[in-house]
């Protein structure tokens, strides 16, 4: 894939590294699931990690080592596997025309989202000859809620979806957030474009700063401040 690239900019480098991450999560769980079928056939004997592995697949738990080479989550396991499929899916999307962004990423399907909101300002940096110390994320909340609704990636930074509200809701028409509706834990927000500032441009008044996690646990699951 590498030799196929005319050039590796920041946003190549962000999916190669994810790539790299799935690859060797690959391998741990096609090692893991080959040794406990051994187990089960009497050619091998049931270890440790491999007792640990069945207990974790018979309580529906994403199993230690799996965890380890993989993403902060707290979904039971068939959710886990469901997502993990949902990734691998973006990644060979993105494989199929490596030299493009896709035209809305699945933000929370990277497992490192940081990077991809770095990668952004330095694309931003690159592009302008800013000094990219000087550069923060700024989020604007369109009112599209489909990647159908989009005609191509973003001329100013790039769309990404799959944020949640929690404990609130975003009103599209209003462009505002409201208190949640009843029985309504999280609010799915809309594709939101991430482009780069300077400090100076992104120190607005009557905004609210949303702390973004990767999961409910929060602490330091802290992704980034979106506007």
């Amino acid at each position: 894939l590498v030799r196929n690239l005319d050039e590796q900019g920041p946003y190549q480098n962000v999916f190669l590294q994810e790539m790299d991450v799935m690859n060797v999560l690959l391998s741990e769980l096609r090692r893991s699931i080959q040794e406990l079928q051994l187990g089960f056939a009497g050619e091998l004997t049931m270890s440790d990690g491999m007792e640990s592995l069945m207990t974790s697949f018979f309580m529906d738990r994403v199993p230690v080592s799996w965890g380890k080479k993989s993403w902060p989550s707290l979904r039971p396991l068939a959710s886990w596997c469901s997502n993990f499929l949902d990734r691998l899916s973006q990644l060979e999307e993105w494989s199929n025309n490596p030299g493009e962004i896709l035209r809305v990423t699945w933000l929370s399907g990277l497992v490192n989202p940081t990077s991809f909101l770095t990668a952004i300002c330095q694309v931003t940096a690159q592009r302008n000859q800013w000094e990219l110390d000087k550069l923060v994320t700024f989020t604007d909340v369109t009112k599209r809620m489909s990647v159908d609704e989009l005609d191509g990636s973003s001329r100013d930074g790039a769309y990404v979806i799959g944020l949640s509200m929690q404990g609130a809701r975003w009103n599209v028409t209003s462009v505002q957030i409201e208190k949640s509706l009843p029985k309504e834990m999280f609010c799915p927000m809309p594709i939101m474009t991430v482009r780069a500032v300077t400090k100076e441009k992104a120190n607005v008044g009557g905004i609210y700063h949303c702390p973004v996690y990767m999961t409910e646990m929060r602490g330091p699951t802290w992704v980034f401040n979106a506007q």
